[in-house]
């Protein structure tokens, strides 16, 4: 499989890029990927999830610099997972998304928090991780480590865009990483490529963060039998890693962002904040 890289490259997307054989079986993969993985265990998962807590951490902390609020929001997720991001949304909001794993689905509708809702609506996506949509006219569309696993980027930031009202923002984040430092992962990012391709679509980027120094190359390094899916040594290796990584408070892996950075350890994670005109 070829790879693109925003910014270094001129291809747009994954579909550009393969052949159809390619291309059908890096589909199916992703589909078996993450069919099952919110079946079971959902709660260890949060727990583990020392990526998505900081993520939500992240988010609050956007929104409270930009006074947007999380109380009467119409809000659209693409690829919710366990549905963190969605859930910190006051009940008053209403909330929509979409997910290519069924049991996702299934197991946030039966989330107890969800049923105080003024209105959740969930919808799967396309075989290939498209974006479907119950409705329009979003304040807030999400999409969090999902643009990377897309066919193409570009059409599924367009169909944000079409579903934003005016004056709506976007909030993304995506990887910063390596090509071919994750086989589940169609293309790789730069800040500079993802802003300008967010303009090429008619969203205009407010606020754009390179973070999760915590996380960094060398901790990915160390990863690398669960990254090539070594036969249970990745397994053990991954678990070994999450649990360590996830016994530092949320607090903790926001206060040492600053001096990871002045010592040039490099982000993992890009943070955009657009707004549609």
């Amino acid at each position: 499989m070829s790879f693109v890289r925003h910014g270094q490259c001129n291809a747009p997307c994954m579909a550009n890029t393969v052949s159809i054989d390619d291309r059908a079986r890096w589909l199916t993969h992703q589909r078996k990927t993450y069919a099952r993985r919110y079946r079971a265990f959902r709660g260890l998962h949060d727990l583990l999830r020392y990526d998505a807590r900081y993520r939500l951490l992240l988010m609050e902390d956007l929104f409270r610099h930009f006074d947007i609020p999380f109380e009467h929001q119409k809000v659209y997720e693409l690829g919710f997972g366990t549905g963190s991001l969605l859930l910190r949304f006051d009940t008053s909001s209403t909330l929509h998304g979409a997910e290519l794993s069924e049991s996702a689905i299934a197991a946030l509708r039966a989330d107890p928090r969800a049923a105080d809702y003024h209105e959740l609506k969930l919808v799967s996506t396309g075989d290939d991780g498209s974006p479907r949509f119950p409705e329009q006219d979003y304040d807030i569309v999400l999409a969090s480590h999902v643009l990377e696993h897309v066919p193409d980027d570009r059409e599924a930031l367009m169909a944000l865009h079409a579903h934003l009202r005016p004056g709506g923002v976007a909030l993304l984040f995506l990887p910063l990483e390596r090509p071919r430092h994750n086989p589940d992962h169609a293309r790789t990012y730069t800040a500079a490529g993802f802003t300008r391709l967010l303009r090429e679509v008619g969203l205009e980027p407010i606020h754009v963060e390179e973070n999760f120094r915590y996380a960094s190359h060398l901790v990915q390094l160390v990863n690398w039998p669960s990254r090539r899916r070594v036969p249970v040594l990745g397994v053990l290796v991954e678990v070994i890693k999450s649990l360590l990584l996830a016994l530092p408070p949320t607090g903790f892996v926001r206060l040492v962002e600053q001096p990871l950075r002045r010592l040039h350890v490099a982000p993992r994670q890009l943070m955009v904040l657009a707004r549609k005109s």
